[in-house]
C-alpha cells in the first residue's frame, strides 16, 4: 500500500484542478454542440470521393476540414452554434455555401453539388423550415434560436418558460425549472448544462443526512441576457445524456466574436404603473415599489483572424 504525505497530497491536488481547469469544456460534453454531414456530387449526380471540404465560421474564422470517403459523404463534428461557409473542392470542381446555420445539439445535413471551377455557386440557407429538422435522430425536443430568445417576451425574463416550447413539457407550478416536467417525470430528474458543463445535481444529501435519502436538488441559474441559445430534449435523448431521464436541456452562452458587440438592459417596475390590491385600499395608499435592475455584456475578438 502507498501512502501520500499531506505536503504531497495538497500538491497532487493542486495540479488535478489546474489540469481539470484547463481542460477544454468541448472535451467534458459535446451536448452544446452540432455537426454537418453530407454527399459531396458531381453536376451529373456522380459521387465524389476525395473531395476536401472547409468549413469556416463566420463569427470567428475558425476552419475545420474533412475529406468525402469512397462513398462520397463526409462529417465534421463538434461544431459551436454559429453560422458557416462550407467549401468542397475536387479537381476542377469547387461549391461555396453561406449562411449555413448550426444549432445546438443538431446533426445538419447538406449535401453539395460540385460545378466547374470558375462558376460561381453561391447558395444561402437559412435555419428555417427543412434545416431547422433534425433528420439524423430520434430525440424528441426543440431548439430556442439566438432570436428567440432575445424576442420572445417573458413574465420576470425566467429562461425556463421557454422550456415548455418542448414537446411533452408540463407547468406543474410557477413555470420555474423545478416545476416543469417532461413526458411525466419528476421534476428532480430534470438536468441543464452550460456550454456541456452540468449545472445541476440530480440528487443531494441534505445537511446531516449522510445517506442522501432526502432530494435537495441545486441547479445553477443565469441570466437570459447571458445565454446564446439552447435546445431541450424531452424524450428519446442519446446516451451522451447520462444523468437524468427527465428534460435535457443544453443553453449556449454568449461568446466573443470577430466583431465587437454588446448589450445594455435595465428590468424597471414602479408602483405609479400597479394598481392598488386589496390591502392598499384598506390603508388608503399604495406600497412603494421600487425595481431598478440593469446590465450590460460585451463582447469581441483577442486577436482578430
Amino acid at each position: 500500500m502507498v501512502f501520500i504525505s499531506p505536503r504531497n497530497l495538497k500538491w497532487v491536488v493542486l495540479v488535478a484542478l489546474a489540469i481539470i481547469s484547463f481542460t477544454p469544456s468541448g472535451v467534458l460534453a459535446q451536448s452544446d454542440q452540432g455537426r454537418i454531414v453530407g454527399t459531396v456530387t458531381d453536376a451529373n449526380g456522380g459521387i465524389v470521393p476525395g473531395a476536401t471540404v472547409l468549413i469556416k465560421s463566420e463569427r470567428t474564422g475558425e476552419e475545420r476540414t474533412a475529406t468525402t470517403n469512397e462513398a462520397g459523404y463526409y462529417i465534421v463534428a463538434a461544431l459551436k452554434p454559429s453560422s458557416y461557409t462550407v467549401t468542397a473542392t475536387a479537381q476542377n470542381l469547387t461549391v461555396r455555401v453561406t449562411n449555413v446555420q448550426v444549432l445546438v445539439g443538431q446533426e445538419l445535413n447538406l449535401a453539395l453539388t460540385l460545378q466547374a471551377t470558375g462558376v460561381e455557386a453561391k447558395v444561402d440557407v437559412t435555419a428555417t423550415g427543412e434545416s431547422a429538422i433534425d433528420t439524423g435522430s430520434a430525440s424528441m425536443g426543440v431548439n430556442v434560436n439566438p432570436r428567440e430568445v432575445e424576442s420572445l417576451p417573458l413574465n420576470g425574463r425566467q429562461l425556463s418558460q421557454l422550456y415548455l416550447q418542448a414537446p411533452g413539457s408540463v407547468n406543474s407550478g410557477s413555470g420555474t425549472f423545478g416545476d416543469i416536467r417532461f413526458s411525466g417525470r419528476a421534476v428532480q430528474q430534470n438536468v441543464i448544462r452550460y456550454d456541456g458543463i452540468e449545472g445541476s445535481a440530480i440528487i443531494d444529501a441534505s445537511p446531516g443526512n449522510l445517506n442522501g435519502e432526502l432530494p435537495t436538488p441545486f441547479r445553477l441559474q443565469s441570466s437570459l441576457e447571458n445565454v446564446q441559445e439552447f435546445r431541450v430534449d424531452s424524450n428519446n435523448f442519446p446516451a451522451e445524456f447520462g444523468t437524468g431521464t427527465g428534460g435535457q436541456v443544453s443553453v449556449v452562452t454568449k461568446s466573443g466574436s470577430n466583431r465587437f458587440h454588446g448589450s445594455l438592459f435595465e428590468y424597471f417596475r414602479n408602483d405609479a404603473l400597479d394598481a392598488a390590491n386589496f390591502f392598499d385600499n384598506i390603508i388608503g395608499q399604495k406600497s412603494p415599489l421600487r425595481l431598478n435592475q440593469f446590465g450590460g455584456s460585451l463582447g469581441g475578438p483577442i486577436v482578430q483572424n
